[in-house]
């Protein structure tokens, strides 16, 4: 029988490092997620925690198994889980599925569903745009995505298209 040990150099830690409350809430969605492995609720509350706890990966892998559904929500995260990880690419590609997803779903994806989708997809299209690649030129892409992030305008608000119904049923003088 031979046993092999690691180094003594060795240190193990943790992959997950945070609160105790937060690491106890997302056990918690990790037990619930293990308990109803087909709810695509529990698998997105557990990738949003995984995307808080800086470790995108997890949350890919988390939402992997519901790509082929339409649900707007999954290609979202996803999309963000790729900006996290400077994917641009992917990125560009699950904000398109989010997209077309939020548009077969109609009145159930509103305004700010769209706005979220705008603000993911809009700074990776554009290092996609300029051939940029984050890992090789930082600077150029914070100025990429500054130039966007600065002109995006969220049009189209629900408070905004109820401002205009509201000045179009107003009495006229």
């Amino acid at each position: 029988v031979v046993v092999l040990l690691p180094s003594g150099s060795l240190v193990a830690k943790p992959a997950l490092v945070g609160d105790k409350i937060e690491l106890d809430r997302v056990a918690a969605l990790e037990d619930a997620r293990f308990s109803d492995p087909d709810n695509v609720d529990k698998a997105l509350a557990l990738a949003d925690a995984y995307l808080r706890a800086e470790h995108p990966e997890w949350a890919l892998a988390t939402t992997a198994q519901f790509v082929s559904g339409d649900d707007h929500r999954v290609h979202l995260l996803r999309a963000t889980a790729f900006a996290e990880e400077l994917h641009a690419h992917e990125a560009v590609a699950a904000a398109a599925r989010s997209t077309a997803a939020c548009d077969r779903e109609g009145p159930k994806c509103g305004a700010d569903a769209r706005v979220r989708i705008n603000v993911v997809a809009a700074p990776m299209q554009a290092l996609v745009d300029s051939g940029i690649d984050p890992r090789k030129d930082p600077k150029g892409a914070r100025a990429a995505v500054a130039g966007v992030l600065h002109a995006t305008h969220a049009q189209g608000l629900v408070k905004d298209k109820a401002r205009e119904d509201a000045k179009s049923t107003a009495p006229k003088k």
